[in-house]
């Protein structure tokens, strides 16, 4: 932009003021008119500021281009420090400081999403692999039953809801329908779904009580999914009690977490000793179950004893 422009611009900008200005001047010079002041007293009263208005404006203007061109050469990847030590300038300084820690904020928070993405990602693809193997073996080797298949298509079903969930989850304008229902009922459903696992190892499963919650029933269906589905992979014998009374309680008689493993059950990726012994865990049911019960304000625990079974609680905050 050329000088006469900035110039013209700059006229544009302080219109009011130079308008002011001159009617301010008009009513001086009229007043003076009337009162038959002297001419050589007229001129050094109307003048005398309207010189001084004009070298103002010119120092203002020379600022005012000054700082135009400052900004355009200005990368917005290196802001420098804002060359204006009025208070607006400051303020300007001070939220342009804080433009640029909350991108950079941002952008922490985009680089971890992706990280934890990418991560998911490798977990779920090499675990998809698992009930693939599985179904290709017994393809190969005529030993197809229709439980077997059932059980392998409900962990693919399982680790694809994962990553859906996960995703949705992720989105901060997912939406939350609630309402009351009975928890009770989404658990038989559950029980329902891993039935064929239940009888295939031989366990039993009890459920007591009732709890009236209000909630999102299908956001809370896919958090107890994750703990029974983790309840019947790590139990060889035994079973399986679900009890309700204002809250929620899953206890089993399976394998148990080691002391030193629970503080990080709910963490990214962690799997434990035991998951990592079994090669069945992927880290990431639990990981889901808590920013779920996160979400509906509630609150998960877990208590385990190694050999002798696992207690998750769930009630509210």
């Amino acid at each position: 932009m050329t000088y006469l422009r900035l110039i013209a611009r700059f006229c544009q900008e302080k219109s009011s003021e130079i308008a002011l200005f001159l009617l301010t001047e008009g009513m001086i010079a009229l007043v003076l008119f009337l009162q038959e002041i002297d001419l050589t007293a007229f001129k050094v009263a109307f003048l005398l500021p309207t010189l001084i208005f004009v070298i103002y404006q010119s120092f203002a203007c020379y600022r005012f281009i000054q700082l135009h061109q400052f900004l355009t050469r200005t990368s917005v990847e290196n802001l420098p420090r804002f060359p204006d030590s009025t208070l607006i300038g400051e303020d300007y300084q001070r939220l342009i400081t804080d433009l640029e820690q909350w991108s950079q904020e941002k952008y922490q928070e985009l680089l971890k999403f992706d990280k934890d993405l990418l991560d998911l990602t490798k977990l779920w693809t090499h675990q998809m692999k698992v009930p693939l193997a599985a179904l290709d073996l017994m393809a190969q080797t005529n030993q197809l039953t229709q439980s077997g298949v059932q059980n392998q298509l409900l962990e693919l079903d399982n680790y694809l809801n994962i990553l859906l969930s996960y995703l949705r989850l992720q989105n901060t304008s997912t939406d939350f329908r609630f309402e009351t229902f009975d928890v009770a009922d989404i658990t038989r459903d559950m029980i329902k779904k891993y039935a064929n696992q239940f009888i295939m190892k031989n366990l039993s499963v009890s459920i007591s009580g009732s709890w009236q919650l209000t909630s999102d029933r299908k956001w809370l269906s896919v958090a107890i999914e994750q703990l029974i589905n983790n309840a019947v992979k790590y139990t060889k014998t035994g079973g399986v009690t679900i009890q309700f009374d204002d809250n929620m309680t899953i206890k089993d008689t399976g394998i148990g977490i080691l002391p030193e493993d629970l503080p990080r059950l709910f963490e990214h990726g962690f799997t434990g000793y035991n998951g990592r012994n079994n090669q069945k865990s992927t880290g990431l049911g639990l990981y889901l179950t808590k920013g779920i019960m996160d979400k509906l304000e509630l609150t998960v625990s877990i208590t385990s004893q190694v050999e002798k079974g696992t207690e998750v609680r769930i009630e509210k905050n």
